[in-house]
């Protein structure tokens, strides 16, 4: 500011002091005129203030924020004329807004925070009143009940009267859920939940306890649990299976991440809880074996295994990575498992072995009631798979990395599909599969299909859900493949393919999947062109484009615009660093 604005503010200032308000209004207006700052803007706000004149007295300070919006001068002119217009909302915001903005240094910023806080409890209730000592006790338990339990435990904090009415409702403890903790877990507090809950406690899952066996066994001494899931238990055997024989209501045995069991662990647990057990799911210690289930289990109907191994077990050469018979699965792969568990309707095999292939067959078709069907399996050929054609879902990877073409072809190069006439969601990984012999999945051949020559053939179901990864796509192919009449009520599409698929596999989606809600291109090369055309497709709702390395951000928000829900991250290949998209 040179002399003659300081001589203009002064004699600005001294009208105002003798309340002479148009003059000073008159010397402000010269020194802005010279050039506009945040006080002289402020001066001026005053004078209009004073004269009542607040539309004008606004504008000036919102030309003041505009000027420098570090500061904290025009905040709080701003924010007391809109106090004056009666717009006390409006001047909370302004207040807030200013407080993002100010540095936290200054008696600027302590001024703006003092008044902000001044307006938020003029603003505030008379008294706030606890919604607990107003509302009906079932209907507070229902509204607490949308809560997870971990927010419920963090609530309870609130006051006493909070915690009081949550540690003294049974219904909020029907589900001890100790998943992900902040620290380990002490025994007291499964005590109190215990306590409180009162034979209401139907539902585990504990992880990270100080002292594991002796939850374990108070819990299915005491409660009548139905579903438990344990986390980061480590290794199991015997005490697993003793606490287990205190339990008559067991239905949903998970043994989750971070805790395993031994093959003799598990036969043990499988016959302590054979005749109510309905859902059971494990990760086997590392290198040991699946020899199947030789306990009937009349109520077993979602089974889950997971194998796991280190890669000095497995090295090339080695008898077992070459055995006839599959060196994860049991010398039979599952042998009369439909025997053990005649209404088994899901079942779930990941073989995470590091093992070159399986050489055996695994004939799942006695099944006659698996609907979900889970493999992830170093299998070659389609010939070592036997589906019952009941299936509704099936996943299948192929855990070989090297290229099998040939899937479906044996030695002889005859030629063998799957007759599922009832499926509905499917997901396929076999690594460099051509995608034009993923109609084998969908092949319903009635001579495979029929169990009598004079069955009559049902018409096959129409696929809803489609997942590929992994294969070699083709423009010309994927326009044949996605015309088989089964994809035409296709809701749900993924394709994850191992060739570069550009623009063109969109033109090819949009005209030839009318019907999609989903579409999933991730780690293709498809460009902000191709989201258009697949927009065009007035059904969509939702966009996944993952590592889509073409791709801009603009295109992403223009999908947006549009009302579609877009999934887009980029995840970085380069080890040290962060892959950063502008």
């Amino acid at each position: 500011m040179n002399r003659v604005q300081e001589g203009l503010q002064r004699e600005g200032k001294s009208c105002y002091k003798r309340g002479d308000y148009k003059t000073a209004i008159g010397h402000f207006d010269r020194a802005i005129g010279r050039a506009p700052s945040v006080q002289l803007l402020d001066n001026r706000a005053a004078c209009h203030e004073k004269l009542n004149d607040l539309p004008a007295a606004l504008k000036d300070a919102k030309r003041a924020i505009q000027f420098q919006n570090e500061d904290p001068t025009g905040y709080l002119r701003a924010g007391k004329v809109l106090v004056k217009m009666e717009k006390q909302s409006v001047a909370l915001e302004i207040y807030a807004h200013g407080l993002k903005k100010v540095k936290h240094i200054g008696q600027g910023y302590e001024l703006l925070r003092k008044v902000h806080g001044k307006l938020t409890t003029q603003l505030a209730p008379p008294t706030s009143i606890d919604p607990l000592t107003v509302l009906p006790r079932e209907l507070a338990e229902l509204i607490l009940g949308y809560l997870s339990f971990q927010q419920r435990i963090a609530i309870s904090r609130v006051s006493k009267q909070w915690s009081g009415f949550i540690r003294s409702s049974p219904n909020l403890w029907q589900h001890l859920d100790l998943s992900n903790p902040k620290r380990k877990v002490k025994t007291a507090f499964v005590s109190k939940a215990i306590n409180t809950a009162r034979q209401k406690l139907t539902s585990a899952t504990l992880s990270s306890l100080h002292d594991f066996d002796k939850v374990l066994h108070a819990l299915l001494r005491h409660c009548p649990i139905e579903h438990l899931t344990l986390c980061d238990t480590g290794l199991q055997s015997q005490n697993l299976v003793e606490a287990l024989k205190k339990t008559k209501h067991l239905k949903s045995l998970r043994l989750d991440r971070g805790t395993e069991i031994g093959p003799t662990t598990l036969a043990q647990v499988i016959q302590v809880c054979a005749s109510t057990l309905e859902t059971f799911q494990c990760t086997l210690a590392r290198n040991e074996e699946f020899v199947g289930i030789w306990t009937k289990c009349e109520r077993l109907n979602t089974l889950k295994v997971t194998l796991t191994g280190d890669a000095s077990r497995s090295r090339p050469g080695n008898a077992a990575a070459n055995a006839p018979v599959a060196p994860g699965l049991g010398g039979a792969l599952l042998p009369n498992l439909h025997e053990f568990t005649p209404i088994l309707q899901s079942l779930t095999i990941h073989d995470k072995k590091p093992r070159s292939q399986l050489h055996s067959v695994l004939d799942l078709r006695n099944l006659g009631g698996l609907e979900r069907l889970d493999l992830e399996l170093p299998i070659e050929s389609a010939h070592q798979l036997m589906l019952p054609p009941t299936l509704v879902h099936l996943r299948f990877v192929s855990t070989i990395n090297n290229a099998t073409a040939n899937f479906f072809k044996d030695s002889n190069g005859s030629v063998r599909g799957f007759p599922l006439p009832q499926l509905q969601s499917l997901e396929v990984v076999v690594p460099w599969m051509n995608i034009a012999l993923i109609d084998f999945f969908l092949s319903c051949d009635p001579g495979l299909n029929a169990s009598t020559p004079t069955e009559s053939p049902t018409s096959p179901s129409k696929l809803k859900e489609l997942n590929m990864h992994a294969l070699s796509v083709s423009s010309i192919d994927l326009t044949t493949f996605l015309s088989h009449p089964r994809l035409e009520q296709l809701l749900d599409f993924g394709l994850r393919p191992s060739s570069v698929c550009d623009d063109n596999i969109a033109d090819v989606i949009t005209d030839k999947l009318p019907s999609l809600h989903t579409v999933d291109l991730s780690g293709t090369d498809i460009t902000g062109v191709g989201v258009k055309k697949l927009l065009r497709n007035s059904n969509l709702k939702n966009l996944v484009v993952n590592d889509c390395r073409y791709l801009g951000s603009d295109a992403v928000a223009w999908a947006r615009e549009h009302g579609v829900k877009v999934a887009y991250k980029m995840s970085s290949s380069e080890t040290g660093g962060k892959k950063v998209r502008y």
